[in-house]
């Protein structure tokens, strides 16, 4: 009889209270397994005290998660050799940030993952902020050299004040109104933000906000700028923008008419990025940054994206915390009369 034999037999003889909790409890071993092994930690080589820097050092019991402590001889004070960074610094399990770190590559829905991971919405919410802020430092830098084509375009969002507005000093400059009610502004209205995307040979992309209503010359450039080296070749619509903004750059524009399918990768990016957002019935445009940087993380990184996940958040550390994204702006209320 094999292991995993033996383990179905025992489930199978116990009630359905006791078979549950076993269940619970195995896949929180399992999940823990998951951490250890997508880190491969190093040895205790060099542990050294992170308050005195003395390496005179001695093992001193474990934790209740059975992380290793140390006690430093010389100011006599206890530690764990672990990186501080979001897991470690949590008051939950890594069993619950790796069950959640399947949510999040899943991009479920918040109430779903609270229900999975047995959490609270406004934490399942607090974790999502920090594993996006974590994993956005990782992406890298967009930058066409001389030479690259890039295929550069503009999709354009409904402004949103999704959210809870009871608490805190922000007050809606417009009546309230459902999800998916027309803007009061036919076409491209300033009711509407810009995201500017770009694709380029190698398949490299970028997205990001650049304003409201239809894209001008010098938004052009503010979002180009750092972005396309003099030399490259910008393949665009007939959009009004282009010609300015890439005399301004150095760049040679080639423009082209929808129907030659010449930007048709930049389209698809367009399709891509509104299929992901439309899952979360909703994005508030304050968020909107993060979410761009979300949908890019996972079109970079498409294989083994939980273990890429992981170590990206076990070496970065995130200090925001749940003030600094609760009291957060919209961007461009000017159109409203607002001063920020």
């Amino acid at each position: 009889m094999t292991f995993i034999d033996s383990i179905r037999r025992q489930l199978q003889a116990m009630s359905a209270t006791e078979r549950q909790r076993a269940i619970s409890s195995l896949r929180d071993l399992i999940y823990e397994d998951a951490y250890t092994h997508a880190l491969h930690p190093a040895t205790d080589d060099g542990v050294a005290c992170p308050r005195c820097g003395s390496l005179d050092v001695v093992r001193k019991g474990h934790d209740h998660d059975g992380t290793q402590r140390w006690l430093c001889k010389d100011c006599h004070r206890t530690f764990r050799n672990a990186a501080d960074t979001i897991i470690t610094r949590s008051k939950l399990r890594p069993a619950v940030w790796m069950r959640y770190l399947e949510c999040f590559v899943d991009c479920l829905p918040l109430r779903e993952c609270a229900s999975r991971c047995h959490i609270s919405l406004r934490t399942s919410w607090l974790m999502r902020m920090r594993l996006i802020e974590s994993i956005r430092r990782h992406l890298p830098r967009f930058h066409a050299a001389a030479g690259c084509a890039v295929q550069l375009d503009e999709t354009y969002l409904r402004e949103s004040f999704k959210g809870n507005h009871k608490r805190g000093k922000f007050r809606l400059p417009r009546p309230a109104h459902h999800r998916g009610t027309p803007a009061s502004k036919r076409g491209l209205s300033k009711e509407q933000i810009c995201v500017m995307t770009g694709v380029a040979d190698d398949g490299s992309a970028f997205l990001t906000m650049s304003g409201r209503g239809l894209l001008s010359k010098s938004r052009a450039v503010a979002a180009l700028d750092g972005k396309l080296a003099p030399g490259v070749i910008a393949v665009t619509d007939k959009a009004t923008a282009y010609p300015g903004a890439m005399e301004t750059l150095g760049v040679t524009l080639t423009r082209t008419e929808a129907d030659d399918h010449a930007i048709n990768r930049v389209n698809t990016l367009h399709s891509l990025f509104h299929g992901f957002i439309s899952g979360f019935r909703g994005v508030s445009t304050k968020r909107l940054d993060e979410y761009l940087a979300w949908f890019l993380w996972r079109r970079t990184y498409v294989q083994d994206q939980e273990d890429i996940a992981i170590r990206q958040v076990n070496v970065t550390m995130c200090d925001d915390t749940v003030r600094d994204w609760a009291h957060v702006t919209p961007p461009y209320m000017d159109y409203w009369g607002v001063t920020i």
